[in-house]
């Protein structure tokens, strides 16, 4: 059974996420199932899970195989995309191609290809007693964080608050960098 810090945790994380989801959709086209689509590319923000590892979280972008004219580049093109991805500060745990097939009307389904990336961040890396203890002062000692749930103590508050801004800049900025690095291939293949 998952401990109450990490219901807690979790908690946070997915809250974050949403407002991340929310935010892109706004930024750009919103599509069904919280996805949204630029540069004729979908993207999809998956959930946040706590592992051994930390905080994991997949965000995929669909292989625009439309706009090829030729075959068999789904391959190249995923090749391209993760070696610009693993080129980033902060590198996917795991970046693989998936073939997911969606039925769409009853005698209709549609195969994408997708470039698939697991971010993982260690606890270390989500927040540290520096950024809790800025987080506090700049609260005034607790009193302004009075709105965070799931904890009772102005320290367990920052600490809350602290995570929830680090998932989200954190993986907004592991998505531009997937939007880049599209941006960047796409304009190569066309």
């Amino acid at each position: 059974m998952d401990s109450l810090r990490e219901k807690v945790f979790l908690s946070v994380i997915q809250e974050a996420l949403n407002r991340l989801r929310a935010d892109m959709c706004a930024k750009y086209k919103p599509k069904k199932q919280n996805r949204f689509l630029t540069g004729s590319i979908t993207y999809e923000l998956g959930p946040g899970k706590i592992t051994q590892e930390g905080v994991t979280v997949e965000i995929s972008s669909k292989i625009p195989t439309e706009l090829f004219t030729k075959s068999a580049v789904s391959e190249k093109y995923f090749r391209d995309v993760k070696k610009i991805m693993n080129s980033k500060p902060k590198k996917p745990a795991s970046i693989k191609m998936e073939n997911i097939i969606r039925s769409t009307i009853v005698n209709e389904l549609k195969e994408r290809d997708y470039v698939k990336c697991a971010y993982v961040y260690s606890e270390k890396e989500l927040f540290t007693d520096e950024e809790v203890a800025q987080a506090l002062a700049k609260a005034k000692g607790g009193a302004g964080l009075s709105h965070i749930k799931g904890a009772s103590t102005p320290a367990g508050k920052a600490v809350l608050l602290v995570l929830g801004e680090n998932i989200f800049n954190n993986i907004r900025a592991n998505l531009t960098d997937l939007i880049k690095a599209n941006e960047e291939i796409l304009a190569k293949y066309r």
